[in-house]
C-alpha cells in the first residue's frame, strides 16, 4: 500500500492522500511559512498526543498563525483520521501522523495571522530504513553546516522551513550514505540531529545538550521519564564531539525510530562501538511502556537472512 491510498484531513474533510490537493499559492508550498508535527502509533494507538499537539501550539503561537482549529477539535479530527486508517493497515505496519497548518494571509488580527490550510496525513512508518541500527548501531556525522542559532529562529518551533537540515543531512550522506547528521551550534557545540534528538551517556549518565538549542522533543522527553524511572541520573550541558568521543554511548530520539542507538562519531567508536547496556534498557523500558517490542517489530520489515541474523545478534546481546 502506498502513503497517497491512506485517509487524510484536509480543511474540515477526511480524503484519501492522492485527493489531498494543496494550491500552489499556499504559502507553505512557496516559502516554507508553515508548522508541522508528527505523532506516530505503536500497535495501532497514537503515542503522546497532548504533549504533540501542544508543542504544535505552541509553536502556531510562535509563528503568529491563527489555525482557526482548537486543540480539541484537532484531537477529535486526529481520531478520525487514525480510525479510518487502522483497517488499511497490514501486519506489523504503523502510521506516522503528520500535521501541516499554512499562513493564508499576512493581514493580522490581534498579531496573527489566519491559516491557510490545515491537514492531518499519514506516512507509514519506513520500518526497514533503520531497523538495522536498533541492533548494531548507526553512525553519526557533524556536517559543515550549522544550526540555525536561536537569535534568528528559535529551534523549539517545529517550522516547515527545513533546508538548513537538508543540506546537512545531505553533507553527512555525501560522506556515508548511512549516517545521520548531528548538527553543531556556530560555537562547535553539540545540538541535535536533522529530524531527532541527539544524547549520550559518560559516566553512566545521560548528557543531554543545551536545551536552548534544540527542538523540545517528545521523545526526549519520554527518555527523561523512563531514566527517572529506571534512577539513571541525567545532565544538561554543553558539549562538543570531544565528549561524545569520550563517551560510552549514545542514540538518538524522534517520533519514527523511538530510540537508536548511534555507536560511532565522525568515524571513531563511540565506547566499544556497540549497543551499551543503557540504551539496551531504555529501549526495553519503552517498548514495556508502549506495549510492544518495536526492535522486533522493525525487523521483520526486513529481508529475511538479514532478519535472522539481527535476530541472533540481538539476542547474544543480551
Amino acid at each position: 500500500m502506498a502513503d497517497s491510498d491512506l485517509w487524510a484531513y484536509l480543511n474540515g474533510k477526511l480524503v484519501r492522500g492522492d485527493d489531498a490537493v494543496v494550491p500552489l499559492t499556499d504559502r507553505g508550498v512557496q516559502w516554507g511559512d508553515a508548522v508541522y508535527d508528527s505523532i506516530r502509533t505503536y500497535g495501532g494507538k497514537p503515542f503522546q498526543v497532548p504533549f504533540r499537539i501542544d508543542r504544535f501550539f505552541r509553536s502556531l503561537q510562535y509563528t503568529r498563525i491563527n489555525p482557526g482549529i482548537s486543540k480539541e477539535e484537532l484531537a477529535k479530527a486526529t481520531e478520525e483520521v487514525i480510525d479510518a486508517n487502522l483497517p488499511l493497515l497490514g501486519p506489523d505496519e504503523e502510521l506516522s501522523i503528520n500535521y501541516y497548518v499554512s499562513r493564508g494571509s499576512m493581514q493580522m488580527t490581534d498579531g496573527r495571522t489566519p491559516a491557510g490550510t490545515v491537514a492531518i496525513f499519514c506516512r507509514l512508518v519506513g520500518f526497514a530504513a533503520f531497523a538495522e541500527f536498533y541492533v548494531r548501531g548507526g553512525a553519526a556525522i557533524t556536517p559543515a553546516t550549522r544550526r540555525t542559532p536561536p537569535e534568528c529562529v528559535s529551534p523549539k518551533a517545529k517550522i516547515s522551513n527545513k533546508m538548513n537540515h537538508f543540506v546537512a543531512d545531505m553533507e553527512a550522506k555525501a560522506y556515508n550514505p548511512d549516517a545521520f547528521a548531528v548538527m553543531l551550534d556556530l560555537e562547535g557545540n553539540i545540538t541535535e540531529g536533522t529530524g531527532s534528538n541527539f544524547m549520550f551517556v559518560s559516566g553512566g549518565r545521560i548528557k543531554v545538550p543545551d536545551t536552548r538549542l534544540v527542538l523540545s522533543g517528545a521523545d526526549m522527553d519520554f527518555i527523561g521519564e523512563l531514566s527517572s524511572d529506571m534512577q539513571i541520573g541525567s545532565d544538561e550541558g554543553t558539549y562538543t564531539p570531544y565528549d561524545v568521543y569520550n563517551a560510552e554511548e549514545a542514540f538518538l530520539t524522534t517520533n519514527s525510530f523511538g530510540i537508536l542507538p548511534i555507536t560511532s562519531m565522525n568515524g571513531l567508536p563511540i565506547g566499544d562501538g556497540k549497543v551499551g547496556p543503557v540504551t539496551r534498557r531504555l529501549t526495553e523500558a519503552w517498548s514495556d511502556k508502549v506495549g510492544i517490542d518495536f526492535v522486533e517489530q522493525a525487523l521483520k520489515h526486513l529481508d529475511p537472512e538479514l532478519r535472522e541474523t539481527l535476530q541472533a545478534e540481538r539476542a547474544e546481546s543480551v
